[in-house]
């Protein structure tokens, strides 16, 4: 996991603050839907990009987000029956 750092002012003062990258990227600009919201809705309701979307309480507005949402979504989809697999 890659962990970059980000400098904050709070009340005038500078700290430094461990951010993890994946928080901070947004698969979809118009609904602020970042990858790390996308891949935890994904493992729990699964489907299609639009399903996911929906159980985020968000339809794709523009839909230039979608091919990257489905590919995340099918990581999150092989990950989980490679968890299942390996239980049984």
């Amino acid at each position: 996991m890659i962990i970059i750092r980000k400098t904050v002012a709070i009340n005038s003062h500078l700290r430094i603050v461990g951010i993890e990258e994946d928080s901070l990227m947004y698969v979809c600009i118009c609904n602020a839907i970042r990858e790390k919201d996308l891949r935890t809705a994904a493992r729990c309701c699964g489907g299609s990009a639009h399903a996911v979307y929906a159980a985020l309480g968000h339809i794709p507005q523009c839909c230039q987000c979608l091919e990257e949402a489905e590919d995340i979504i099918t990581e999150e989809v092989i990950a989980g029956d490679t968890i299942v697999s390996a239980a049984a």
